[in-house]
């Protein structure tokens, strides 16, 4: 197999682990130190057997660990820098800047058309500045 398909493939399965947000909430969880399924449930709020799903899955791709302590079984990540990398992929998450600024901006004329009107008045020239 050549090595951009085996490297792509490799990043497109690890994307699709960390594609579910209560699994990233958990890599967060497990960066701050290591857990049990019950504490996990209590922080993200959802069912025992939900984390333990989550946790099989983030297991079976090798991105977390168990630990076993008499009848308790706590789980840390295998690469703590794993939590970091996927912080850094905020930078391309969520609106960009210039977006953000022209949304605010219609947002302010919306306000000023409406205070003063002329959103009432059914002008359509209002919508288009």
């Amino acid at each position: 197999m050549p090595y951009r398909t085996l490297v792509t493939k490799e990043l497109a399965e690890l994307f699709g682990v960390l594609s579910h947000p209560q699994r990233i909430h958990i890599v967060e969880e497990l960066y701050a130190g290591e857990k049990d399924v019950n504490s996990l449930a209590e922080i993200l709020q959802i069912s025992q057997s939900g984390v333990s799903q989550h946790l099989s899955l983030l297991r079976a791709h090798k991105l977390i660990v168990e630990r076993k302590q008499s009848r308790n079984v706590f789980y840390h990540l295998r690469h703590p820098e794993l939590a970091s990398w996927a912080l850094g992929g905020l930078k391309f998450a969520g609106p960009q800047q210039e977006d953000v600024e022209q949304f605010l901006s219609a947002v302010e004329k919306a306000r000023s058309a409406w205070s003063d009107g002329t959103a009432q008045s059914g002008s359509r020239a209002a919508e288009k500045e």
